[in-house]
């Protein structure tokens, strides 16, 4: 299920190839494929991504020569289409079309199903019409044998106008893929300031991004969001006070000693840190951003640069991906999860051996579309390991279940994807100021811990809500070289 609206539509096409000796042969075959493939786009359209389609010149999708099927290939390549579908409803030589996949540059997907009937008591002329398994075979050895790497075989069910539910989960899992790469082509991540000193695994190469995700690294000044700040207007500040005070709950101090009453300067404060914070990523056609910065002595560097959590927690509802301690790894993730629909806050995590439970949480940036009830803000005297002091977003995730996605990269700069699903559950949290959800694991929390670490992670996350392992997973394939790790 998409959280909010998806900013970002993937595009697909589908080959529909056909075996052209069947049509003298089997009266009605050739419409039955086509029928069939209609079905499929329409199960396309469910899953919300934009499905592009090729007529050839006689009005219908088929691709039965491979003329048609160079034209089908270079008519998605034109489209920038960002996953296609071969669709295989019955047997087809895999030379009718071929030379087509060849054209689309971008990643395939192999189709194939069966319609269920009782053997021996249906003619040929009707069951040929049914699919089977010979046709996606000889595709995905045709394809490997001509260079083209298929990055996955689907194949299942048919029923009247429906497919199995495993399929099902299988084509809408891919659609989610084409959303995030559509997600990824032009967009732009801001660098602001540094990483968090000694944090070496926060540390980061901007052209490894560009060779994985096809993304641009912008480095960005702090001057620039200062000057922002400095020059907001009156109507801009309360404007975004109102937005605040309609998204937000204000909360009274915790047990914990580091909360503190809420300072009106510091609303006021931090609605004006968000209004320059807009601007800088309007002005810079950012996606996402990473930041970091310390200052000193309460310089003006020092009191934006720790008074931005209210602004990037509004950007991140948006879409807009923005993690702290210039953590570019996990903004990515982020960027990523809210891409296929899930939501994506900042995050690390804790335990609670009592209870054999993960409490997963930050103290910002955070997605509040994935909040359970109105989000709350909190005065904090002081941030955690950090400069400065102001106000911080406090929430617990819907429960159900939810997923935290790592980025990682190893000695060599390849990049890794850690995925690890988990139920969201009501329980007692710490009342500190963070953003904290409780976490529950089928298994041992301490060998969980072990294991997370041994896989490589960063110890940040981005945190979301639906089990997108899958999803993870089918999208490492489609990248040029990313790994995925599931723990579980």
């Amino acid at each position: 299920m998409a959280i909010g609206q998806v900013k970002y539509r993937g595009k697909v096409g589908v080959m529909v190839p056909g075996h052209r000796e069947y049509w003298p042969q089997f009266p009605g075959q050739r419409e039955a494929e086509l029928k069939s493939a209609e079905i499929f786009e329409d199960l396309l359209e469910e899953c919300g991504v934009e499905v592009v389609r090729y007529f050839a010149d006689d009005g219908t999708q088929m691709v039965d020569s491979p003329e048609k099927a160079f034209e089908a290939g270079t008519f998605f390549k034109k489209n920038d289409i960002d996953l296609c579908f071969i669709y295989l409803p019955g047997y087809v030589a895999s030379g009718r079309w071929v030379i087509g996949a060849k054209q689309v540059s971008c990643p395939i997907v192999l189709v194939g199903h069966q319609v269920q009937h009782e053997v021996g008591q249906v003619p040929i002329t009707e069951a040929i019409g049914f699919g089977g398994p010979c046709c996606v075979t000889e595709a995905y050895n045709a394809l490997e044998r001509c260079g083209i790497e298929a990055k996955d075989f689907i194949f299942g069910r048919q029923s009247g106008k429906w497919f199995d539910t495993a399929m099902t989960k299988e084509v809408d899992e891919w659609c989610r893929v084409a959303d995030a790469l559509r997600a990824y082509k032009g967009a732009i991540f801001g660098h602001l300031g540094h990483t968090y000193e000694g944090m070496l695994d926060m540390n980061f190469d901007p052209t490894t991004f560009t060779r994985s995700f096809g993304v641009h690294i912008r480095e960005l000044e702090m001057c620039e969001l200062v000057d922002y700040v400095q020059t907001a207007t009156e109507a801009e500040i309360k404007a975004k006070m109102d937005e605040m005070n309609e998204t937000f709950e204000y909360l009274d101090p915790s047990y914990d000693p580091t909360t503190v009453p809420i300072n009106p300067e510091d609303i006021e404060w931090a609605a004006k840190c968000a209004v320059g914070l807009d601007k800088l990523v309007h002005n810079n056609n950012l996606s996402g951003m990473a930041y970091y910065y310390e200052g000193m002595n309460d310089n003006i560097y020092e009191r934006v640069a720790s008074n931005l959590i209210i602004g990037n927690s509004l950007l991140v509802s948006q879409g807009i991906a923005l993690a702290g301690e210039s953590d570019m790894k996990t903004c990515m993730a982020m960027y990523t999860t809210s891409a296929i629909g899930a939501g994506g806050s900042f995050a690390e995590y804790g335990i609670d051996l009592a209870d054999n439970i993960m409490l997963v949480g930050h103290d910002g940036p955070h997605d509040i579309r994935i909040s359970e009830g109105k989000p709350t803000i909190r005065g904090l005297g002081l941030y955690h390991g950090k400069k400065g002091h102001g106000i911080s977003v406090e929430f617990s995730l819907k429960t159900g279940p939810i997923t935290m996605l790592g980025l990682s990269s190893d000695i060599n700069g390849r990049f890794r994807f850690i995925a690890a699903e988990a139920e969201s559950e009501r329980g007692p949290l710490p009342q500190m100021g963070n953003s904290m959800t409780r976490a529950r694991i089928p298994r041992d929390v301490k060998r969980y811990v072990v294991d997370w670490a041994k896989a490589g992670n960063t110890h940040h996350m981005s945190l979301c809500l639906g089990h997108q392992a899958g999803v993870i997973e089918k999208l490492c394939k489609a990248l040029p070289d990313v790994e995925f790790i599931k723990v579980e």
